[in-house]
């Protein structure tokens, strides 16, 4: 008697992308750390969310994949209840990290000068060349 199987290897890409009428939208999962204190950044609004003065500059790592082509990098900034302003443009640059099996961006962003206390939404867009995104959202507090 013999037994045979099939087993069918994981595909990372595959097993987390959906493929519209369109293509593949963009893929970002990875948690967004503020790289010059090797601390996460606040994804939700609450009482935890960190602070920082206005005019500092925070650098973070961005890991993203697409099946689809990838136009650009927007970062979009809400200060209050003010309107979504975008405040700055990656071209892509293909910069895939084998470590991390992902492409990679540091993006940098700086704190804009709001009165102390001030929430600020920051949103993170990856954008295909078909037009479908992923948007990450990050959390600031204006301090002194």
């Amino acid at each position: 008697m013999s037994l045979t199987s099939c087993y069918d290897e994981p595909d990372f890409i595959a097993d987390n992308t959906t493929p519209t009428g369109l293509g593949s939208a963009p893929v970002s999962a990875n948690e967004l750390f503020d790289l010059a204190t090797r601390t996460p950044i606040s994804t939700t609004n609450n009482a935890n969310t960190r602070q920082y003065a206005a005019g500092t500059e925070i650098k973070y790592e961005l890991q993203f994949f697409s099946e689809s082509p990838v136009k650009e990098i927007n970062v979009y900034e809400t200060v209050g209840t003010g309107t979504r302003t975008k405040v700055k443009t990656y071209p892509y640059a293909p910069a895939f990290s084998k470590t991390d099996r992902t492409d990679t961006l540091v993006v940098s962003y700086t704190v804009p000068r709001a009165p102390v206390g001030t929430n600020v939404r920051i949103d993170t867009e990856v954008l295909n060349q078909n037009n479908l995104n992923v948007i990450r959202t990050l959390w600031i507090r204006i301090r002194q």
